[in-house]
């Protein structure tokens, strides 16, 4: 299974919708862009200053929160 990273900040309705779509059985972490870690992986991959949310699978970014609502079913029906 790929490492599956979903960056969100907090207030951020976009961020609360892809949240409310992510299925069962997709293992992935959530991280508040805002927070410590959250900052420190986002700078790894080079999203500081970009819109949330961000879903990253194994180095690949993926934006806009339909593209990632897409991109984690595809990913959850692999399982």
């Amino acid at each position: 299974m790929p490492e599956v990273i979903l960056f969100t900040k907090k207030d951020c309705q976009k961020c609360d919708y892809v949240k409310g779509k992510i299925p069962e059985e997709l293992e992935l972490r959530v991280l508040d862009m805002e927070s410590v870690e959250g900052t420190a992986e986002a700078a790894y991959y080079e999203l500081i200053g970009k819109n949330t949310p961000i879903l990253v699978v194994d180095g690949e970014i993926v934006e806009s929160a339909i593209d990632i609502k897409n991109r984690m079913t595809e990913l959850a029906a692999r399982k």
